[in-house]
Formats: C-alpha cells, sequence, structure tokens
C-alpha cells in the first residue's frame, strides 16, 4: 500500500507539478520602450537629451538586458522561438531627424537594435524636395537605409496622425472610427464603409511605400495616440500587419492581444537608475 502511495505522488509530481515549474521558468516578460523626439537640454515625455538617453542605453547594457527586434518579439510571443535573457525592445514614434543624427550614434555604441515607427508620409524624399517646415524635422529614405545595421522601419500610418471629431462629439484618434472630415462630405459623418475604406488605404499606403523604399514590408503599426478600436485592429490585420501597439505602461507576455500590445512611456528625466528601477517593478 505505502508503495502504491509512494508511486502516486510521484506520477501527480511529474506529469502536474513539473510543467508548471517549467513553464513558469521559461515565460519571459518583455518591456517595450517608447522614445520620440531627442533634443539638447530637454527631457520630459516626448522628449530626451543625448546625454539621458546614452545613460538609459548605457544602464540597459549594464544590467544585461539584449534589444530585441519585433520581428523577434513577434515569433516569440507565437511561440516560434524563444528569446535571450532579460529582453528589451526599443522603440521611437514618429521619424524624427534626431533619431538619426543623436540617437543611432548611441545605439551602435552600445549595440543595441531599435525600431522605429514612422509616419510615412512625412520621410523627406531628396529627389523631389518635399518637407514639412512647419513640423518638428523628419528623417530622409537614405538616412533610414544606412540605420538598416541597427533599426528596423515600422509603420505609424500613412498620414493619420490627427484626431477628428468623432459621432460622440469628441476629439479621437483618425484612425479609430467613422469621423466628420473637414472639407468633406459636406460636414456630414462618415459611414462605417467610407471609415474603412479610408483608414485601411492609409495603412496599405504606408506598408507599400516602405516596402518600396527600404527593400521589406513592416510587420507592426503603433497607433497614433495610442488610440485603437476593434475596426481598427480589424483593417490593421487586413492591410497585412501582423502586431499593433498602444501605450498602457505594462510589461507584454505571451497570451497578450498581438493587436494590443503594451508599450511604456519613458521620462526623458528618468536616470539610468531610474529606468532600470521602472522595467523592475513593472507588472
Amino acid at each position: 500500500m505505502i508503495r502504491k502511495i509512494i508511486a502516486f505522488v510521484v506520477v501527480y509530481i511529474v506529469l502536474f507539478t513539473y510543467p508548471f515549474l517549467t513553464y513558469g521558468y521559461e515565460e519571459q516578460t518583455i518591456p517595450v520602450l517608447m522614445y520620440h523626439h531627442l533634443a539638447d537640454n530637454i527631457n520630459n515625455n516626448t522628449v530626451i537629451s543625448p546625454t539621458n538617453f546614452d545613460k538609459q542605453m548605457r544602464a540597459l547594457k549594464e544590467e544585461g538586458y539584449h534589444a530585441i527586434s519585433v520581428k523577434e518579439l513577434h515569433d516569440y510571443l507565437t511561440s516560434q522561438i524563444k528569446l535571450p535573457e532579460k529582453p528589451v525592445l526599443i522603440t521611437f514614434d514618429d521619424g524624427y531627424l534626431s533619431n538619426y543624427e543623436m540617437a543611432y550614434p548611441i545605439l551602435k555604441k552600445y549595440d543595441l537594435h531599435a525600431e522605429i515607427f514612422v509616419i510615412a508620409s512625412r520621410i523627406v524624399d531628396t529627389s523631389k524636395g518635399i518637407a514639412y517646415p512647419h513640423e518638428i524635422a523628419k528623417m530622409n529614405w537614405e538616412q533610414l537605409k544606412e540605420m538598416q545595421d541597427y533599426i528596423t522601419i515600422q509603420s505609424h500610418t500613412w498620414d493619420s496622425h490627427y484626431k477628428l471629431p468623432s459621432k460622440y462629439g469628441r476629439q479621437n484618434g483618425a484612425i479609430y472610427g467613422p469621423s466628420y472630415l473637414n472639407g468633406y462630405l459636406n460636414g456630414q459623418l462618415e459611414s462605417q464603409e467610407q471609415y474603412e475604406a479610408r483608414v485601411k488605404d492609409d495603412f496599405i499606403h504606408s506598408r507599400n511605400i516602405i516596402k518600396e523604399k527600404l527593400g521589406y514590408e513592416p510587420i507592426a503599426i503603433s497607433y497614433p495616440y495610442g488610440i485603437q478600436s476593434a475596426a481598427t485592429i480589424k483593417l490593421a490585420q487586413e492591410a497585412g500587419f501582423k502586431m499593433g501597439f498602444v501605450i498602457q505602461n505594462k510589461y507584454v507576455k505571451k497570451g497578450d492581444g498581438l493587436f494590443a500590445l503594451s508599450r511604456i512611456i519613458v521620462n526623458g528625466n528618468d536616470s539610468g537608475a531610474d529606468l532600470i528601477h521602472k522595467i523592475n517593478t513593472l507588472k
């Protein structure tokens, strides 16, 4: 009788306890850091000085973090690969020239990969002399090509980084749902079909132009302002994206929706130690 009990206990441990211990050990949580613009002596939620950015990147390196790509994150979340210990995904939004002039050299210095989500319509075509003089300067396609050793380009839409009045009477992200469009439809609210056609065309155009200029299609989109809806996600999927990013200031882990992956706002005032503490105390 005692032997039977011992045998039962052994079988129970092997079949039930061990798998859960293994799974708990193997599951990883991935911080996805969100940056925008770099500028000397300015530090806030959307701007960081190159001095502070250097300190933060050095801290990540010294703490043993491994900078991964969007594709690696996708492949991990879909159980195709394993990630290195202490993975981190470094991202930038919009496509500012400062990413090329200031962030790129620092990333190379510490051998860290990053992803830039560009508003594709704002990337300068030097052959045509297109520019937006009233906006913070953006990069050109040649600069994006030059950075491909450390940086991959993803989409931040073609030209939908703005807000529109919605049917609920408040301003919302242009890709969120049917909106009132200035100068179109005689001021009437667009239909669901018109909204979907507008946004899907924008998404597809952003993917196509990046493929045309850089030779590969982006697999991810970061929604402007982090705002999305069920309809937005459906349109992103139909346009060919495999992932979408929001802003929720928490880890990404297996089981998260691939089109609502969280990113963490990094404050430019954070020291290297502050950034590591923020990562370590995330949920």
